[in-house]
């Protein structure tokens, strides 16, 4: 058995204007795509030949540049041209992965692999849970999941899941294709966490129905919504455990898609939804600790740009601090990095951080200290690689990280490893995010969604939508 594996994996925003380059992406190739793969050891435990492809992945941001786009996937079917003789091909995708003039680059990656080694090479795809699945997509593969945990913690559940599916495809020699439902409905990300009703009882759901037999995977694509795509919508497969119980799956899979829909006005915000200005007072006056305030329309993770300072701005502007002290994570202004770069830890300075290009990213005179230089660490998979600097500013009250590009502090590493920041000296930590990533949800004493303005404004009835393909219950269809 031989078995060619890899990752390219990005989560397109169409409200940022932004496009992802070449270089915006951490890549490896060689042996090292094999020891991040999670899905290596059931291949291995198959005694199968492993063919590295590439491993690729980047924080949220715009849609993907097209030359971007075109090195990667072609490095992966270079790949591929020189193992033709391979059984299986296993990718970890996002499956909202929009490419400048092309679309869905996953469709069109999948699409050329299957023009490349033909009908009989057994595909198997992880998906992210916010999947903005093409409906053609799942008749390229042979088994597909999306995560089954918000925030994400079953990125190896998922590899493995699919690899083992298909280790029995190549042995059996099965060729099961996943019935794939689209719905005429998005989820609203932020609305849909696994601890909260109703989707612990969908993805309670899931685990039940691949209890039967006739079932090897049942999967939900939530969608991502910030991304204005023709693809963007709730999706639904079933993957067979058999090619014979193929029909069974597509009834079955219709039926969830019923079920999913008929859900469509259960979902609310976990967090505590406020307004920027309420959001800042409210957190300082209250008595546990630590409370994480998410800017969630400034929601890198999400897509968005990272440069706002908007709450750094209400924190500043605050008469009362109730004895708390505030770290804004984590704000990109590239000239204003450069210039604490020039300084050492310790010195005094006095600095304005923000882009300034509108009201979001307007300007703002800080003075004190640098507190500290560091690293900032990679996104999902990635937090061991170093893709930038962050300085922080030490003020009386707050503390503001700064970066060089795009960012999001999502794991204690961030803070404490990366940023050699001590997260004890908190008592108020506001992160470009929107729903708290899961070690931070679990420190978190009251998590905090702020609604502020921006590429993942959360008030999505009022966004206007221009490419998507109606219906997408609720959101405004607004032709061009």
């Amino acid at each position: 058995m031989k078995v060619a594996l890899g990752m390219f994996y990005h989560e397109a925003n169409s409200f940022n204007p932004k496009m992802v380059e070449k270089d915006d992406f951490v890549y490896v190739e060689g042996q090292e795509v094999i020891d991040r793969m999670f899905a290596s050891e059931v291949f291995q435990d198959a005694n199968a030949e492993l063919v590295p492809l590439i491993y690729c992945n980047t924080l949220p941001n715009g849609i993907v540049r097209r030359e971007a786009y075109d090195f990667y996937s072609n490095r992966i079917l270079e790949i591929l041209s020189e193992n033709k003789d391979v059984d299986g091909v296993m990718l970890h995708l996002h499956g909202s992965m929009e490419v400048e003039g092309l679309g869905s680059g996953e469709y069109d990656l999948l699409k050329k692999i299957r023009q490349l080694l033909g009908p009989d090479v057994i595909i198997g795809i992880a998906l992210d849970a916010h999947a903005n699945t093409h409906p053609e997509f799942c008749k390229l593969v042979n088994a597909v999941r999306n995560y089954r945990t918000i925030p994400h913690t079953d990125q190896n559940v998922t590899e493995q899941t699919v690899a083992r599916h298909m280790v029995k495809c190549i042995q059996e020699g099965r060729k099961t294709v996943p019935q794939f439902v689209r719905l005429p409905y998005a989820i609203h990300a932020e609305k849909a966490t696994m601890a909260t009703w109703p989707l612990s009882e969908i993805y309670e759901k899931l685990w039940k129905l691949e209890e039967r037999q006739e079932v090897a995977i049942a999967t939900l694509g939530i969608g991502m919504m910030w991304c204005d795509c023709e693809t963007l919508a709730t999706n639904v497969a079933v993957t067979p455990s058999k090619e014979e119980y193929t029909d069974y799956c597509k009834a079955l899979a219709k039926e969830l898609a019923d079920y999913v829909y008929g859900l469509r006005d259960s979902f609310d915000f976990e967090q505590l939804p406020l307004s920027p200005h309420e959001a800042a007072r409210y957190s300082v006056r209250f008595e546990g600790t630590p409370v994480y305030v998410s800017d969630s329309g400034d929601n890198t993770t999400g897509g968005a740009v990272g440069d706002h300072t908007i709450m750094l701005r209400e924190y500043l502007n605050l008469r009362e601090y109730y004895g708390k002290k505030i770290l804004v994570t984590t704000i990109w202004d590239e000239n204003a990095l450069a210039v604490c770069m020039e300084h050492k830890e310790g010195d005094e300075i006095e600095i304005s951080i923000g882009h300034d290009y509108d009201e979001n990213t307007k300007a703002v005179l800080v003075k004190g200290k640098i507190k500290k230089k560091g690293k900032l660490r990679g996104y999902m998979g990635c937090e061991d690689d170093e893709v930038g600097d962050v300085v922080t500013i030490e003020t009386e009250h707050v503390d503001i990280v700064l970066c060089g590009h795009a960012g999001s502090f999502i794991s204690v590493r961030h803070f404490t490893d990366g940023a050699g920041l001590n997260m004890d000296d908190y008592q108020v930590i506001v992160v470009k995010q929107g729903y708290l990533f899961a070690e931070l949800r679990k420190l978190a004493k009251l998590a905090i969604l702020a609604l502020t303005p921006g590429g993942t404004h959360q008030l999505v009835e009022n966004l206007e939508y221009h490419n998507i393909k109606p219906p997408v219950y609720p959101l405004q269809y607004v032709p061009k």
